[in-house]
Formats: structure tokens, sequence, C-alpha cells
């Protein structure tokens, strides 16, 4: 019998242009993700027998064949031809629906945790299985800073990457991946792709070139989220913006200080809520 515990992270996106849809339906992106301290925890037992039980805590979220957590573990179980009894338990912190990837967070910790028990495979060989999963989950593998291109499994890691400070406001309202992609109107003209080290220069100076190719669309299916971003802009938070697909907003600051004045402003509401984090690197092992 082996055991493993480790925090699932969220993430933020800085930069996400959509640059085209595919006529296979899937997008053509860029972005810039960081991994932030608000974690999901996930505990996964490994021992004799055959099957995958989960046990999900904390917030609601789908079960069996709909849960990425269990599609991975099935994944890794067949693809190294392992049998063996697998017991996932999640408590999830990090909201559904957000915009935050933990979804996607959460089927790479079990990837990532799986082979620290089993060693199966090489990181390429889980980046593989984390590709077939979802756009996100590739990120993940590796949980560092990163440029992301194609449909998310072009992965530049950027190990000198700046860890930021952030307010993160979930609304209460999930928003589809799915449905908000759908809703996505290319421009005239269309996006050009951006360079990425001019990209990433700026960050690394201290500014915020933020931009989300999906707002408009979130703004359109959700339009409380353009009272919550003037909200953030009257605090004094001059860098706003919907990560991912939504629904949450996040504004971003390079000074602890700074980020905890506006948190300490907006938990006071019960509409909302609110979680101060700050970008991480790499996997959190809590017992093995």
């Amino acid at each position: 019998m082996s055991f493993v515990k480790l925090l699932s992270p969220a993430k933020v996106n800085l930069f996400l242009r959509i640059l085209e849809k595919r006529p296979d339906g899937y997008h053509e992106l860029q972005s810039i993700l960081q991994p932030v301290s608000l974690f999901d925890e996930i505990s996964l037992l490994v021992e004799p027998g055959d099957g995958v039980s989960f046990s999900p805590s904390g917030r609601d979220m789908p079960s069996g064949k709909d849960n990425l957590a269990v599609a991975a573990c099935r994944l890794y179980l067949e693809t190294g031809s392992v049998q063996k009894k697998v017991s996932i338990d999640i408590k999830k912190n990090i909201p559904l629906g957000a915009g935050l990837g933990g979804g996607s967070s959460n089927a790479a910790a079990v990837l990532v945790g799986l082979n620290r028990i089993l060693r199966k495979f090489t990181d390429r060989d889980l980046l593989s299985m984390a590709a077939s999963l979802g756009a996100d989950v590739p990120f993940f593998i590796r949980s560092i800073s990163s440029f992301v291109e194609g449909i998310g499994e072009k992965i530049t890691l950027l190990a000198d990457f700046p860890l930021f400070h952030y307010v993160v406001l979930f609304p209460g309202n999930p928003l589809s991946t799915q449905k908000i992609y759908g809703k996505w109107k290319c421009p005239d003209p269309p996006p050009e792709k951006i360079l990425p080290a001019s990209l990433v220069e700026l960050f690394c100076r201290g500014e915020f070139p933020l931009e989300n190719g999906l707002e408009d669309a979130v703004f359109e299916t959700l339009p409380d989220i353009l009272s919550i971003r003037e909200m953030f802009l009257s605090l004094g938070a001059g860098s706003v913006l919907v990560s991912g697909s939504g629904s949450s907003v996040f504004s971003v600051f390079r000074e602890f200080s700074e980020a905890k004045r506006i948190y300490e402003y907006l938990i006071t509401s019960s509409e909302f809520e609110v979680f101060l984090t700050h970008g991480i690197k790499g996997w959190h092992f809590l017992l093995d």
C-alpha cells in the first residue's frame, strides 16, 4: 500500500489571445499562465486490487467518467498496464466554472502523484497523456509559469518569470468553458501572433500587458462581471482581467501590501468569494 498527498494549484491567464478557430473545432491560442497558491488537496492511495474510487469534499463536483481526475487515473492505469486499486480523495477549494483550471489541475495532480508512487512514465509520457485529457492539463504537469501555444499542448517554461500577487474574486456564477469559447468572434482584422520574448520582457520589467480574448464573450454571458471589474478599478487596482473563460476576475500586483489592502476590503462582502494568492513554482507534496 502506498499513499501520496499533494496540493493541486489553480492558475490565472495573464495573457490569452485567441488566434483562430480550427476546422476541428478547437481554438489556436497564445497564453501566459501562472500557477497560484489557491489549492485543492488530493490524496491518492494505491493498494493491491482493481478499480478506482473517488471521494470529493468541500464543493460539489462531477463524479465518475465526468470527472477529469478519475479519467486521468484510468488513463494512467490503462496506459501503463497497471492493475491496482486507487482511491482518490479531493478536498475541493478551487471554485468550479471559474476559469481557474481546477479540474485540469486535479487531472495533472493524479498523473503526477501516481507516477511518484508507480514510476511508470517519463515527464514526456505524462505530457502526452495530459494533452488527451484537456487543453490546460499539460501546463499543470510541471506547474511552472509558461508560455502556451497551439491548443494548449505547446508549452515553453518561463523559469525566471516573476511570481506576482493576486486578488481573485469569484462571483458565484460558474461558466462553461465550451460555451464561452463557442461565443468567441474573430475580430476584424484577425489577431496577430505575438512574439513571446517581447511579451515576457514586459512582465519581467514590472509592466502588466494583460489581455484576454474571451472577455467580450464572458461579459455578454454574465454582464455583472463588468461591474466587478469596475469595482476593482475603483479601489485602485490598475491591472484587472477575467481569468480564462471566467467567471473569476483577478487583479495582479507586484507588491503584497497592495494586494492585501484590496483583499481586506473585499473580504467583508458576503456576495462573492475572494482569495489572496501568489504565484508559485512546482508541485507541493504534503506527505508520501
